[in-house]
């Protein structure tokens, strides 16, 4: 297995691990590609409060407020891609600092616990994650994430309105687009939670 595409949780990918500043990033360029311009959402919380203060006394307080709340997690947010051939990386910082990692389907080499993430089914990858979280992980639309390791997974399965968890087959046309996000600490905005069910393939 590839060291350097060995996903570790709370930590990163290979050698692109979080704290990692965007000076560090770029120095492995011939390793994970070339990293495009940085994409700042620091201008997120002076268009909310234009947007508040176009809306006059119209607005309820408690919409005012998630706005806000919404844009100051935005303030210290950055996104980039790394780019080698069509194959791109997504990284996420916070504070200029890197925090999260996606990879998709067409790095091959991505490995977690001895396995090839990209080789196996979708079935096979959706209990490695659950049994490496330790308990069943929370489903939506086509997202699956496992909050005790930080990760989700992405068109591994289907989620419908009515809360029917589907995995996705090899036939599917989205099967070629699964992508494994890691992050530094899991992803839990309150206001999202009830979107998700609770689900366990093993």
């Amino acid at each position: 297995m590839n060291a350097d595409w060995l996903i570790a949780p709370h930590n990163g990918i290979g050698r692109l691990t979080f704290g990692l500043s965007l000076e560090a990033v770029a120095s492995m360029e011939s390793l994970y590609g070339k990293p495009s311009p940085l994409k700042s959402y620091a201008s997120v919380a002076s268009d909310v409060e234009g947007v508040i203060a176009q809306s006059g006394t119209t607005m309820p307080a408690e919409t005012m407020a998630a706005l806000r709340d919404a844009a100051g997690s935005l303030a210290n947010f950055a996104t980039q891609n790394l780019t080698m051939g069509q194959t791109p990386i997504l990284l996420e910082y916070r504070d200029g600092r890197l925090d999260a990692v996606t990879v998709e389907a067409r790095h091959k080499e991505t490995n977690f616990e001895g396995k090839l993430v990209f080789t196996l089914s979708a079935l096979e990858v959706l209990k490695l994650f659950e049994r490496a979280n330790g308990a069943p992980g929370r489903y939506r639309s086509d997202e699956a994430a496992f909050d005790n390791i930080a990760v989700s997974l992405y068109q591994f399965s289907v989620t419908s309105s009515k809360g029917e968890v589907r995995v996705i087959s090899e036939v599917d046309p989205d099967f070629r687009v699964r992508s494994v996000t890691l992050r530094r600490e899991p992803y839990r905005p309150a206001d999202e939670l009830d979107q998700f069910v609770t689900f366990s393939f093993n």
